[in-house]
């Protein structure tokens, strides 16, 4: 799993803030239908950042404990420090590392959980090599009928309209050389993904967070939430590795039209849409 320092930082943090606030929308229909008329669940996050959109999430009367795993140590022990309680646990945890299923077994016997009811993971697969190998692993962890929810991008979904100069088109695919924003197509993979793994009675919600006409304000907060990274990725990028011509092709691209770009966006014209992809199965052993 590729990860930088900037994840880290404050200004970063905003930004995620930004993007849990208009996600949330998409999201709680879909966790909602696991939710209802149940009781003392216990759930495991994975990818729980700094905390805030887990307990945001997951504050629920419905769920009873939450176990929150996070590869950057240092946002894990923040999570910790906020947010832990009794319902709340924050652990530092890599899902790709050997000795993941050991440690979560570990953290599992700490914390008083026998088995986890829903696992969830919010744009994690698309940072793995090996996403199928984890959701395989996983399965073990689940109680009988327990569910595993992923959400992960799908910009085959995502667009400007109208994008005559292709500008927005070209974004996109540079989105996917850079290295820290992941699999941008990875949610179009996930369904047969679970499936191939054994989990069952798998369901599928695409959705879309959207703006247009006179909604500058939100045009503007989905921009600079989903978008406005890649630059300054690419400026790390191009210092750590000067003579990869793709990231200088990159870089002058961006010099040249980004903020042409992001003045379409603003336009009162345009409509701007981030596709997203919600799936859920269950892989926990039926109960007799």
């Amino acid at each position: 799993m590729k990860t930088q320092s900037v994840f880290e930082n404050d200004q970063e943090l905003n930004r995620l803030a930004t993007q849990n606030r208009l996600l949330r929308e998409c999201e709680e229909p879909f966790y909602r239908r696991f939710f209802n008329g149940y009781h003392q669940l216990r759930l495991l996050d994975l990818g729980c950042n700094d905390g805030s959109k887990t307990v945001d999430r997951f504050d629920v009367p419905e769920i009873r404990k939450v176990v929150g795993l996070e590869i950057q140590e240092e946002l894990a022990h923040r999570a910790q420090t906020r947010y832990g309680s009794k319902k709340f646990s924050f652990y530092p945890g890599n899902v790709e590392a050997l000795d993941f299923q050991g440690k979560l077994e570990q953290i599992m016997e700490r914390e008083g959980v026998e088995a986890f009811d829903i696992i969830n993971a919010s744009f994690v697969l698309m940072h793995l090599k090996n996403p199928v190998a984890l959701l395989e692993g996983l399965r073990r962890f689940l109680a009988p009928g327990g569910r595993i929810v992923i959400e992960e991008a799908d910009d085959a979904s995502s667009g400007l309209t109208p994008d005559a100069d292709q500008l927005f088109r070209q974004f996109l695919q540079m989105l996917e050389t850079d290295p820290w924003a992941g699999n941008r197509r990875c949610g179009e993979h996930v369904a047969g993904w679970i499936e191939q793994c054994g989990y069952r009675q798998v369901l599928q919600h695409p959705g879309t967070v959207r703006a247009g006409g006179e909604q500058t304000e939100r045009k503007r907060d989905m921009f600079e939430t989903f978008f406005s990274y890649l630059p300054l990725d690419m400026e790390i990028l191009c210092r750590e590795e000067p003579d990869n011509r793709d990231y200088a092709a990159c870089v002058e691209w961006l010099r040249q039209h980004y903020e042409g770009l992001r003045a379409a966006a603003m336009s009162e014209g345009t409509e701007i849409a981030v596709g997203i992809r919600l799936i859920a199965g269950e892989g926990g052993e039926r109960t007799p």
